[in-house]
């Protein structure tokens, strides 16, 4: 949640809260109580597990003080915003990760019925599916008010100009071209320059920018592909999502990599190797949320080619024993799976089902397997004509 203990408890303080059986629901209300200071008996209270037993015990005092707290800041002309994120980080477990969450929602319902407190939560899309976090009366009227935080390709091009018009390195030629001789304002100032509403929607007019960037084509000819699409294609994970952080991390590896003298700013084969390096943060930041997953990757390094049938990842998991391996430091309690797959009582099928949720494969005609590139070249998977994997 990103706050000191004072403010909101951390994972360990949570699992001891649970462990003294107090209702997830009643956690969550202390949270929201402490963070909009409902003042009483509350206000004194100083330790998380007296704060909760206190709204677990005095469900009515609890109501009466949130409507004060929320009529105080209707005459104060103030409005709270409680923003919630990382819900897969409460736990060591999904069992127990699920059950914050549900809670964590329930309260958020209950927001609804204030004025001036509202609770925003960020949640991965697979723990909204799943039906232990959502069970529950109304969920439907939480679902409406979803939004999906998707960089779609004009998303991801619109960010790369609004750096570009701002850098001091780039502004002055770069809002030439964005604008056609326009100065990017009249004094001349870093960092006050806006992306034209056109050049954020408009992929044609994105994509003609971009060429004089780094050209018409991915080599030769465009049978190889344009840069401007070929770019989000090769970083794109089976989600058909793409983080920012790998796009501008991809563009600044391809910049570093063009030569000094070359006609364009950027050379495609300079892009080639900027998502060799995406896909090496890629694989970092997933390995960092997600231990476990290296664990099964890491046997399969080089000895496949995607796509691929299922049944030949299964063969070599099953030769090096890599499931038996992860089974005994999931009884270990050893840190490489914290949050374990959640599939996993499933067998081999169940830790393919977890990595295709995390977006890193795709299962093809029901048989076959396939890996983004974003994955694919850190992992070493070879794939026909794709970007060369690291070795």
């Amino acid at each position: 949640m990103g706050l000191p203990i004072a403010q909101a408890p951390d994972a360990d303080t949570l699992a001891s809260l649970l462990d003294q059986k107090f209702r997830e629901r009643a956690i969550w209300r202390a949270v929201v109580a402490h963070l909009v200071d409902v003042g009483g008996e509350f206000a004194a209270l100083r330790k998380w597990s007296d704060r909760v037993r206190w709204v677990q015990e005095n469900p009515e005092d609890f109501a009466s003080a949130l409507e004060g707290a929320d009529q105080r800041l209707a005459t104060n002309g103030e409005s709270v915003l409680i923003l919630f994120d990382a819900l897969d980080r409460m736990a060591d477990d999904w069992q127990h990760i699920n059950k914050l969450a549900k809670g964590l929602l329930q309260v958020a319902l209950d927001m609804r019925s204030m004025r001036f407190i509202r609770c925003k939560i960020f949640a991965r899309p697979d723990l909204l599916q799943d039906a232990d976090v959502t069970s529950f009366a109304d969920y439907s009227k939480l679902l409406a008010t979803k939004a999906s935080l998707v960089w779609q390709r004009a998303d991801l091009y619109a960010l790369l100009y609004q750096c570009l018009g701002n850098a001091a390195v780039s502004r002055k030629q770069f809002a030439t071209w964005a604008e056609k001789g326009k100065a990017t304002s009249a004094s001349g100032a870093i960092g006050n320059w806006a992306v034209p509403s056109s050049l954020r929607y408009d992929e044609d007019r994105q994509e003609a920018l971009f060429e004089r960037i780094a050209g018409k084509a991915m080599g030769s000819s465009i049978k190889r592909g344009k840069p401007y699409t070929w770019l989000v294609n090769h970083l794109q994970d089976g989600l058909n999502q793409v983080s920012p952080r790998s796009f501008l991390a991809a563009l600044g590896k391809a910049a570093t990599e063009t030569a000094t003298d070359f006609e364009l700013p950027l050379d495609y084969r300079g892009i080639q190797r900027g998502v060799q390096e995406a896909s090496q943060i890629r694989v970092q930041e997933i390995t960092e949320d997600y231990p476990w997953v290296r664990q099964v990757m890491e046997p399969l390094r080089g000895n496949l080619t995607v796509p691929c049938a299922a049944s030949e990842i299964e063969s070599i998991w099953k030769k090096q024993q890599t499931l038996v391996q992860l089974d005994s430091l999931l009884r270990q309690g050893n840190a490489v799976v914290k949050l374990p797959p959640q599939n996993r009582d499933k067998g081999a099928a169940g830790i393919l089902l977890d990595l295709e949720g995390l977006g890193m494969i795709q299962h093809m005609d029901g048989k076959r397997i396939q890996m983004p590139d974003v994955f694919r070249v850190a992992f070493g998977f070879g794939r026909r004509g794709g970007v060369k994997p690291l070795q």
